[in-house]
């Protein structure tokens, strides 16, 4: 991963959404340099640069900090995506270390699910999910 050069850069974690398989691709790390909130252009031009997706097809939402606690199943319409062109009306409200960043290719359209593939989904969610809280009231 990438290392920290000074105090005023912070560190985020980036999970790429993948909506036409309902699906994530593994955490990565990143490092931002003097971020302000409103000002998304580093945020995307830096996730464009790690997916090798062009900027303008980068959406990108916040989601608090790690660990992630949201299902796959919700990730598309539970966040409020933003864009390079939405980035005067869309804050990511990363402040601190540790936020996490979903972002997706636009260009990508939601994969429609089978009943099958919906429940498959839900129960490997809910034991992930389940780690996470075990984990939390243990620390």
């Amino acid at each position: 991963p990438e290392k920290m050069k000074h105090q005023k850069q912070i560190q985020v974690y980036v999970i790429r959404w993948r909506p036409s398989q309902c699906s994530v691709d593994p955490i990565e790390e990143i490092i931002l340099d003097n971020i302000y909130m409103y000002d998304l252009k580093p945020v995307i031009e830096k996730l464009s640069e790690l997916s090798g997706v062009p900027a303008e097809y980068i959406y990108c939402a916040e989601n608090g900090q790690f660990p992630v606690e949201m299902s796959c199943l919700d990730i598309e319409n539970k966040l409020k995506w933003c864009s390079i062109t939405s980035h005067r009306l869309c804050s990511l409200g990363i402040y601190n270390d540790g936020r996490v960043i979903y972002y997706k290719d636009n260009r990508e359209t939601m994969k429609e699910l089978t009943d099958k593939e919906r429940s498959e989904i839900q129960e490997a969610e809910e034991a992930r999910l389940k780690k996470i809280r075990e984990y939390k009231s243990q620390h």
